[in-house]
């Protein structure tokens, strides 16, 4: 999402899907890019780090589903470049996800404000890459009752991933949803 990996929406998300049981592998920003929209660095490094420590901080339960994440030094639309143009095949050989989900940030995405949400881009990203995409934002600035946000989110992923195609046993194992 746009306000980067440790954010409260992120985390809430990721904990969700993992207690749902999906896999997922997490490009997200290292830091806050609210209003990045479709910004994307050109000829700058960007450093792409394992964030390992997370997954034990935030108690998500590999039993119930796998979860690797990655902090990257750019925008949420550089997340998805980098994930989608060969670095998820770089950083985790043999993934084929089937769904971006971005998000969840704080504040409405709605209107005009869609054009410049860093989440909304990292879907639009996505999109341009062939690969479905849900963005989901939370309609205030405090983190308070988020979890209704994350619930309906978890929600719309489960039913999209019903509608979405599997990936061949052949090809490597599935991961249903990268933020």
């Amino acid at each position: 999402n746009d306000d980067g990996i440790e954010a409260p929406g992120f985390r809430l998300l990721v904990q969700a899907l993992n207690a749902a049981g999906h896999n997922l592998v997490a490009f997200a920003p290292h830091a806050n890019n609210s209003a990045a929209g479709m910004r994307i660095n050109l000829g700058t490094p960007m450093e792409l780090r394992k964030r390992e420590d997370l997954n034990t901080e935030w108690g998500l339960d590999s039993s119930l589903g796998e979860t690797r994440l990655f902090e990257l030094e750019g925008t949420p639309c550089d997340t998805m470049i980098v994930a989608l143009d060969g670095g998820l095949e770089h950083a985790v050989p043999g993934i084929h996800p089937r769904l971006v989900v971005s998000g969840v940030n704080l504040g409405p995405n709605m209107s005009q404000d869609s054009y410049h949400s860093g989440t909304m881009g990292a879907a639009r990203e996505a999109g341009l890459y062939g690969m479905p995409a849900i963005a989901s934002s939370f309609t205030s600035f405090d983190p308070e009752g988020m979890a209704r946000s994350i619930e309906a989110t978890v929600i719309l992923v489960e039913r999209a991933m019903k509608v979405l195609p599997k990936v061949a046993a052949n090809a490597g194992r599935p991961h249903d949803a990268m933020d």
